[in-house]
């Protein structure tokens, strides 16, 4: 059985981190060489054992690796399966899209710089698909599409092109649009479309493109077109193209592909729709433009020839005017007057207070978690920005300084543009149901993000409040802040990174905060202009081993933020840094390990664990191995549904990854029996091999499959040595002890029954 393979990451260049030699982890930090580079120790042993403190007392040793099984806490091991599909979240949410790779590229007229190719935002589809007026004679449009990988739809102006092109777009409802520069040259689109296709990130087939008045048109002959149509069909998708009906075909064979636009609909129309979209009350939207205010407003902006956005754009402010059931027309009035501004300027403006201000940025941030997860950012942020007012002479306050019950949620929900979407969300105990909410607009979250840091003064406090997400106890939170410092560090990077990401990345008391670097730093990697940046700060903290916590969070970042861009090369810096008995950089490593796996299973999984299975023979580098091990194997869980036999119910899957992957790869069965084997022989981690095998025998517990797969590999580990069989049984008696409140009798009884076998078959 298998589980769902992981999306291959698109491979780059990593440059290799400047070798780090390891250091003892109770000394004092080595001699620097001239120019203020250490000077390597002489070996890889430990160094001399701590001074006693002022009372002569030794002090405690508590981050060398030997230290780690003798502590009062196991090591924390979080799951790399659900931290890889959270970033992934991240990215989606906020930047819209996988970060390996950026955007794609097109080729543009007269050999300028390229320029992205864009996925349609939901501010442009949405309208569309839930708010359509259909134009006269649309049933003969739709058929005329039909089936035309190539479309160029005309129409007098004012008639609605675009919208109408993504409509037809829009059929099958799933399909993926992406729209195309003015300026792209379409006698090469059609073979870069096909180099496209036949690259490891093409595009989806079934495609559709748009492409609105392309400024090179005048020199399109038929047999561009033809080559066009050809590729698109080979591709299986299809590009609707606008064009004015004013505009002259360069010659006959165009006319093929040609579909005339039937006239618009009345703006009233068309405004009433959006409105009642708006507010998604259809009732409530009739009993406003029956207003006769609202009446007279709309037909002083519908006078002349004005395009049908202007009845979008009405609806748009009388919604965000909307006071219960009572429109401000007067400002409804003043906000079409000046809507040449751009509409999310004239949006974000007319936000009414702190609160609901602090709400769309929280939003911006969190965007697709939990409601009351937002709600509480919002409620953080604005206590920075607009907390309590001084105190009276008594020298207390009176609350509340906010009315408690202002805004209802629904109000909040139009103003911010925002939706609320049913979901299932993972947390400490489980997964259960919430309510998600995030921007309509799958553009929003970036442009809220922009917009507040280039208008407003609010560097400082931004920054403080996202850090202080940083150490939020939910995941999520923590991953989807990282990814918005990283957002920030797009037009700031220096600054972002030395006020808040440098001395996030050194301290020493707290880990979440050198994971948060790590997931903001993967923004910037992606960027080629920035990558640099990152390698000469990363490498900074790799190289200073006065810092291990630095140097912990450096191996996050190369598991993390460089690995997709460069597995091999994650994977060198890993092996240097794992010469170096510290705890914190070795949770560094095992989290980074588990990221490569889970970045890319196939691939990435036997580079991982030739790795590992090198440290545990290298002197140097076996603590640290089995260590890492150890982690790895409590860390990644595989979960998957196998359907049921003729149309019966699903079965979910629970599966150790490890184990799943040397039952299904003999290769990697071999590396895993002999990592157990040493693990147990070298007992230096007595403790975290019984809390990383109960951890497995817990899910062999409930899978009948997970615990034959567990007793064949406890079997084999066993017969290395009669120590090693000792050592298993001892294990496997206490899963099945009467004081354990937690036991796993099948799986005791199940590895019991199949060591007694064994020593049966010799």
């Amino acid at each position: 059985m298998s589980a769902p393979a992981q999306a291959a990451a698109a491979p780059a260049s990593a440059p290799a981190a400047p070798p780090a030699q390891p250091t003892g982890s109770g000394g004092a930090p080595p001699a620097s060489a001239p120019g203020g580079e250490p000077k390597p120790p002489a070996s890889g042993e430990p160094g001399p054992p701590a001074p006693p403190d002022a009372q002569g007392a030794p002090t405690i040793d508590t981050t060398s690796l030997e230290a780690q099984d003798k502590a009062a806490s196991t090591p924390e091991a979080s799951n790399g399966r659900q931290r890889g599909e959270r970033l992934r979240k991240a990215s989606d949410m906020l930047i819209g899209g996988d970060l390996v790779g950026g955007d794609k590229l097109i080729m543009m007229l007269g050999g300028r710089e390229p320029a992205p190719l864009q996925r349609l935002g939901t501010q442009l589809s949405d309208p569309v698909r839930y708010a359509w007026v259909e134009p006269q004679d649309w049933d003969r449009v739709r058929a005329a599409c039909h089936g035309k990988r190539l479309v160029i739809l005309r129409a007098n102006p004012h008639q609605g092109k675009v919208a109408a092109a993504i409509r037809l777009l829009q059929s099958p409802s799933d399909r993926h649009i992406y729209s195309l520069d003015r300026n792209v040259d379409l006698h090469a689109l059609p073979a870069w479309l096909e180099t496209d296709a036949s690259g490891d990130n093409a595009l989806p087939k079934g495609a559709g493109f748009l492409l609105c008045e392309p400024v090179g048109w005048d020199g399109v002959e038929g047999w561009m077109l033809q080559q066009l149509a050809a590729a698109l069909e080979r591709l299986d998708a299809q590009l609707i193209l606008t064009l004015g009906a004013d505009v002259p075909l360069a010659d006959a064979d165009a006319q093929e592909y040609v579909v005339p636009l039937g006239a618009a609909k009345p703006h009233s129309e068309i405004l009433a729709r959006h409105l009642a979209w708006r507010l998604d009350d259809v009732g409530l939207a009739e009993r406003i433009l029956a207003d006769p205010d609202i009446a007279e407003l709309a037909e002083d902006q519908f006078a002349g020839a004005v395009s049908l956005k202007v009845a979008a754009d009405l609806a748009v402010m009388i919604s965000l005017e909307l006071n219960g059931t009572v429109v401000d027309v007067d400002r409804v009035r003043r906000r079409m007057a000046e809507r040449a501004t751009e509409d999310f300027d004239i949006w974000f403006g007319g936000l009414p207070d702190v609160p609901t201000r602090c709400l769309a940025v929280a939003l911006a941030v969190l965007n697709g978690l939990a409601y009351e997860t937002v709600a509480h950012a919002a409620e953080m942020l604005s206590d920075r920005l607009d907390g309590p007012p001084d105190p009276g002479p008594n020298n207390a306050l009176v609350p509340p300084w906010r009315p408690p019950f202002g805004r209802t949620r629904r109000e909040r929900l139009r103003l911010l543009r925002a939706k609320i979407r049913p979901a299932m969300a993972r947390g400490a105990y489980g997964t259960g149901p919430v309510e998600a909410l995030e921007y309509a607009a799958d553009d929003y979250p970036r442009l809220v993000l922009r917009h507040v840091w280039r208008e407003f003064p609010l560097h400082r406090e931004l920054m403080g409040w996202l850090r202080d997400l940083a150490s939020d106890p939910n995941e999520e939170v923590r991953i989807w802040s990282g990814t918005a410092l990283g957002m920030l560090s797009l037009d700031a990077f220096d600054f972002v990174y030395t006020q808040v990401l440098r001395p996030m990345a050194l301290d020493q008391d707290n880990a979440r905060n050198r994971e948060v670097v790590a997931y903001a730093l993967r923004v910037p990697a992606a960027d080629s202009r920035l990558r640099p940046l990152v390698d000469a700060a990363v490498a900074a903290l790799y190289g200073n081993r006065a810092s291990p916590f630095g140097q912990a969070t450096a191996a996050r970042v190369h598991g993390v933020s460089l690995g997709p861009l460069g597995a091999v090369e994650a994977l060198t810096a890993l092996d240097r840094l794992a010469a170096i008995d510290h705890a914190q950089i070795a949770l560094g490593i095992a989290d980074s390990l588990a990221d490569l796996i889970v970045q890319d299973e196939q691939q990435n999984a036997p580079l991982v664990l030739d790795r590992l299975l090198s440290w545990l023979n290298d002197r140097r580098r076996t603590l640290a191995g089995q260590f890492v091990f150890l982690q790895l194997a409590r860390s990644l869980i595989t979960e998957f549904t196998l359907p049921g036999p003729d149309g019966a119910a699903e079965t979910r899957m629970t599966w150790p990854t490890l184990l799943m992957l040397a039952d299904q790869r003999i290769e990697l069965r071999r590396s895993l029996i002999g990592m157990w084997r040493h693990v147990l022989a070298s007992g230096s981690f007595t403790r975290l091999v019984e809390v990383a095998l109960d951890a497995w025998a817990a899910l062999a517990e409930a899978d009948a499959d997970v615990r034959t797969s567990l007793s064949n590999m406890l079997v084999a580990t066993a017969a290395q040595s009669d120590r090693s069989r000792a050592l298993v049984k001892r294990l496997v008696a206490g899963w099945r002890a009467v004081d354990n409140l937690q036991p796993k009798p099948m799986t005791a009884y199940a590895v019991e029954t199949a060591m007694d076998a064994r020593s049966g078959d010799q």
